[in-house]
This record gives structure tokens, sequence and C-alpha cells, in this order.
């Protein structure tokens, strides 16, 4: 699926899938297209902020990043997502009314409560059927804007700007569908982008053939950006260390996210020695007995640190668990002047 090694006998039966997989996504555009299939636009402008691959390329911090932005520039912002992995995703929940988080990840998704932990003054809610969720917020908190969280394929809601995020690092896996690949949508759906945002761009080995690549199938405005860590943040007690404290120090980077290599080598790239990296999947739902078994590695190879992400973070809280930090990213995108004007002009004539 990441294009790195092969399997002829597993080849054979997922791409046999992906094709059906294929079909399944074009008949929906084509039902999208000829209205048997209803498309609703909300009385907001709406900002989409999705990918066209499985697992993560950022969209979580590019969220963030944009409602930030908006709210430094008079927007009242509302995020709406569907809050993957909670107990119950047919429920419509307010996770943030923009003063505090009211739910846990079990009942908000550990994204959705990560977006309102860290933005004071936003609401977010989550909801599986999004445009009533959107319907929900827009009756519950005004807002001026809607932001989409992975909303790219979720095209029953109009929208009025569409972000789509390519990973610099794997932006297309092997080029195949799901189950063969990685990709969500062929890769011409980008011409349905208003923006392609490259993230991850410090891990790339050519940003400008990339950036060929896209431009081949679509017309939409390319920027660049880049994942930068900002400190460490102790999970239960929110004290903070400078990222220094990582040079030299041996770590044991715990992750339950679709990327544990990319959060592994940025924690090397800060000088950490990793003494193990202990991956669960990603929205994993941790258990005493799972931090029983961290501990005990920690003992055995003398780990000095134990450094975890902060989705991560989210979902060890129930567990009150001491001596474990999580590393604080921030979204940096290159083209930041043109970046702003973008979104706000895009706005502006929705």
């Amino acid at each position: 699926m990441q294009g790195k090694r092969t399997s002829p006998f597993w080849g054979i039966i997922l791409s046999a899938l992906s094709i059906l997989y294929g079909a399944a996504v074009y008949l929906r555009r084509i039902f999208f297209g000829l209205h048997i299939f209803k498309r609703n636009k909300i009385p907001s402008p709406v900002i989409s902020v999705g990918n066209l691959t499985l697992g993560g390329t950022g969209k979580t911090p590019t969220v963030m990043q944009v409602a930030q932005l908006l709210t430094r520039n008079n927007k009242r912002p509302v995020v709406v997502s569907r809050g993957y992995g909670r107990k119950d995703e047919t429920e419509i929940i307010v996770v943030s009314d923009g003063r505090s988080v009211l739910v846990d990840s079990q009942t908000g998704g550990d994204e959705p409560v990560m977006i309102g932990s860290k933005l004071p003054g936003i609401p977010v809610v989550v909801g599986s059927k999004r445009y009533h969720a959107a319907l929900f917020a827009l009756q519950r908190f005004n807002p001026d804007v809607v932001l989409l969280d992975d909303g790219f394929q979720h095209i029953q809601i109009q929208r009025d700007l569409d972000i789509v995020l390519v990973d610099a690092g794997n932006p297309f896996g092997n080029g195949k569908l799901f189950p063969a690949g990685i990709l969500r949508e062929p890769i011409h759906a980008l011409k349905r982008a208003h923006a392609v945002l490259i993230t991850n761009t410090d891990v790339a080995t050519d940003v400008g053939k990339l950036k060929e690549t896209i431009r081949r199938h679509t017309q939409a405005r390319i920027f660049t950006s880049r994942q930068v860590p900002v400190d460490l943040i102790d999970c239960r007690s929110a004290d903070i260390k400078p990222l220094t404290v990582l040079r030299g120090s041996r770590v044991l980077a715990l992750s339950g996210i679709a990327r544990p290599d990319a959060f592994t080598a940025m924690l090397k790239s800060l000088g950490a020695d990793i003494a193990a990296a202990w991956t669960y999947p990603d929205h994993y739902d941790y258990q005493q007995s799972d931090l029983a078994e961290v501990f005990q590695k920690v003992a055995d190879e003398k780990v000095s640190m134990i450094i975890t992400t902060e989705k991560d973070a989210i979902r060890l809280k129930k567990q009150h668990v001491e001596g474990v930090w999580a590393l604080r990213i921030e979204l940096n995108v290159a083209e930041n002047d043109e970046w702003k004007a973008f979104l706000l002009e895009g706005l502006k004539n929705a």
C-alpha cells in the first residue's frame, strides 16, 4: 500500500478489491453530478481541509492553523468533524463550546478533543452526518465560517474552499486505490481542489518534482509547509520543558498514530537517542496493561524520558499517567502571506 514492498499474491487480491472500490467511488461522483444524490448548501462559508490518502498528512495541525488565522482576522470559525474512533459516531456532540472542552476522547474523538483543548474560543462539533452537524453548529454558535475537518470526500456539503493536503514524504503510496494502495480517490480528483498544501516538506527528496506531478492534475494554488516542534508538555501536570532536553536523552517513543515512523524521525532530528519505538494502531484506546508493558520496557532499557504525540496524550489522559511528555508541534506554511491572502480572499468571494 505504501509502495515500499510487493507481494504478488496479495497484490492480485487487493488490486481486484480496489477495482470494486474505485467503481463505487466513480458511481458516487456520477450520482452527485446527476443530482441523484443531493449536495446541500449551508448558510455560511465552508472551508474543507482534507486529503486523498489514508493515514496522517497533517490535517489536524492544518485545521488548527487555519482556525487561528481566521480568528486573528476577526472571523468566528467553528470546527466540524466526524470524530473518528469515538464510542457513538452517529451522535452529534459539542466537544468544545469555545470556553472549555466538555467531553473526553472516547465521547468526542481524540483529534476533536485535541483541537478544542488547543483552540480556546473556537467551538468544535462532531457528527458522522456532517451536514446535520454543521447546521447544529450554526444554530448553537452562530459562526461566520464552518471549518470542515477531513471533508474532501464528504461532497454532500457544498464548500467555498477545498484545501487538499499531500504528504511530501509519501504523497500517493504506490499510486493505487484502497485496499491495494493508500488512495481514497484517484489522483485526478485533485482537480476539485482550490488549493493543495504540501506537508512535511522537510523530509521530501524533491518538492519541485512533486509540484510538477500535482500540477498535471489541477490548476489549484500550491503551497508548502512543514510541522515544527515547539516544546514538550507533561501529560498530567502540563509542565513545559524546552526541546533542548531531548539532546542525548535516551527516549522511548510512544505513539498510536497513522505514521509513527515520522514521529520517531522528528525525535531523532531533535537529538534524542531512541531506545525503543513503542507503537499501537491509530486512535488506539490505551489500557493500564499497555502502560505496564511500556514502563517495564523503560526499566529494561534504562530510558530517561517517554515521549508521545499530542493526540496520544489526549487518549492517555484517562489513565492519569505520570512521567510521559508530549511533543507539541505547529504547522508552518512557507508562503505565509500568500496563504493568508488566499484564505481571506476566498471567504470574501463566498
